[in-house]
């Protein structure tokens, strides 16, 4: 082997390790097929294989997310259609061989599974938000691959969404002290969301400093300046990322920063219900006052704002049953190339196309539920777009993906421009191959940060009636019409579920009193 081509085996090792890399939407393609197919079998199996294989990794949490949310998703199908949970045969052979599981222990035990999955997730969410507070440095790598090789620490919406969705586990379980808790966290995670957002655009601006002052450094201690805001005031990018940033959030309705309207939603009604003094009471209130603020659009809301009232008074009323719509499924993120200016820095090098994450939404989903019940008819009303819900959460971390993608790119570019010369100077040969190669690593590693958490609905909605006298509802959607006989109870909840406008219509139930 010549010294030249000795010189490039470092650079091909790390073409063949980086040249497969790829964004989540395709690492993940297996599950999305299954879990909008409402081929829930198979999509658990899928979930349950990834979340063991990244069990330690930077994607854990995600795929512990999406794990969480297709075993919930289990637990409302037609439980009849999947694996039953396994049964341990007692160790004692002469023991009795415990019976084959109902129906709603097979539910309930998906429900478990549940938890446990989005237990794991909580852990990571701690376990990196205790990292981030010693500032372990973890993105020095991403300064010359990409966004995506940095640790998945959670969005501020994947976490009030948790806790959003252990609480609902626990309501079907019967354990409503459980059931507070998680609503109490989900409360929480909102207000700290609006304080974490500014410390990650401060850190950003921090690093945007350092950048222009030529004192980012790869992992081998080359450095490299660059002036972001001048980036951004360039006449061809600026107007390019400022349109980016548009349709990914030209439908988002404003709810506020890091507020989840379902969790609003799920906080009142639990509190007014179930309650247990006026501080509880008063709490239900307060929930279904903001929400009226979010949502004023949606005609249920009100009666509830004043059902608050009447439970802060001690007067709540009886025999009311909620019909809970979660329908379709969230945006994605995909990704564009934007051509950034690098001039500023290099003659060599004019401009280089950086990838940045976009939203992309799916019209596949049922608009509406419509409930049946005493001879009246009702259609449910959207409480919460989760698709909102993400693009506010988007455009609140917008600044911080902008100048951390503009100086990642911009730091490769210019190092690869440093290593040509170099190569150059050398052998016109040897700097003929390492251009090639160089290019290819750009390649593979100019790569957006793609990941977030597939299998959220589109929407929330809900409705909301008088329990029948003989305890039937009716519900029907995209020509599927079921009939379900209400548990006893003074309040009941009806959890419909639906993926996509044409997958069946899963179904459960709990009492909320």
């Amino acid at each position: 082997m010549t010294p030249a081509l000795r010189r490039l085996a470092p650079l091909a090792s790390a073409l063949l390790l980086l040249s497969g890399c790829q964004t989540y939407q395709k690492k993940s393609e297996d599950l999305a097929s299954a879990f909008r197919g409402a081929n829930i079998a198979s999509a658990v199996a899928e979930a349950d294989r990834e979340a063991a294989a990244k069990a330690g990794g930077k994607d854990e949490l995600l795929w512990r997310l999406e794990q969480g949310a297709v075993l919930r998703t289990a637990a409302l199908a037609d439980v009849s259609q999947l694996p039953p949970p396994v049964i341990v045969a007692p160790k004692d052979p002469a023991a009795p061989i415990p019976p084959a599981p109902t129906l709603v222990e097979i539910s309930n035990a998906y429900a478990k599974r549940s938890l446990a999955a989005f237990g794991q997730a909580d852990e990571r969410i701690v376990y990196w938000e205790e990292q981030a507070k010693i500032k372990v440095g973890s993105e020095a790598f991403a300064l010359v691959t990409n966004q995506a090789n940095i640790p998945y620490r959670g969005r501020a919406y994947d976490k009030v969404l948790l806790s959003t969705y252990n609480a609902l586990n626990y309501l079907q379980l019967g354990q409503p002290d459980a059931a507070r808790v998680e609503l109490n966290r989900a409360l929480q995670r909102q207000r700290d969301a609006v304080e974490l957002n500014q410390k990650h655009i401060a850190e950003a601006q921090e690093q945007a400093a350092k950048a222009r002052a030529g004192e980012v450094q790869d992992e081998k201690g080359q450095k490299a300046a660059y002036d972001v805001d001048k980036a951004q005031a360039d006449p061809s990018t600026g107007p390019a990322l400022s349109a980016a940033l548009a349709a990914s959030t030209a439908n988002m309705k404003a709810y506020g920063d890091y507020v989840n309207p379902f969790a609003v939603f799920l906080d009142g009604l639990f509190f007014s219900i179930r309650g247990e003094n006026g501080a509880d009471w008063e709490r239900g209130r307060k929930s279904f006052e903001r929400l009226a603020g979010l949502v004023p659009e949606n005609p249920y809301v009100a009666f509830d704002a004043a059902l608050g009232a009447a439970a802060a008074e001690g007067k709540a009323p009886d025999s009311l049953t909620y019909v809970i719509f979660e329908t379709g499924t969230g945006p994605v993120r995909d990704q564009l190339r934007i051509d950034i200016p690098t001039f500023i820095v290099t003659s060599k090098l004019a401009y280089v196309g950086a990838a940045f994450p976009r939203l992309e939404y799916n019209s596949n989903y049922l608009p509406t539920l419509t409930v049946g019940a005493g001879g009246q008819s009702l259609s449910t009303a959207t409480v919460a777009s989760m698709d909102s819900v993400v693009a506010n959460d988007f455009k609140n971390e917008w600044p911080t993906i902008l100048t951390k993608t503009l100086i990642t790119t911009a730091t490769k570019a210019i190092v690869q421009a440093v290593v040509q010369k170099q190569l150059d100077d050398q052998n016109p040969m040897l700097g003929l191959v390492g251009a090639v190669g160089m290019s290819v690593l750009n390649a593979s590693t100019n790569i957006a940060d793609t990941r977030t958490w597939i299998t959220i609905p589109k929407e929330f909605q809900y409705a909301r009636l008088a329990t029948p006298a003989d305890r039937q509802l009716t519900i029907s959607a995209g020509g599927q019409t079921r009939t379900i006989s209400l548990d006893p109870g003074s309040v009941n909840v009806v959890y419909v579920k639906s993926i996509s406008a044409s997958s069946p219509l899963f179904v459960s139930q709990f009492l909320l009193k």
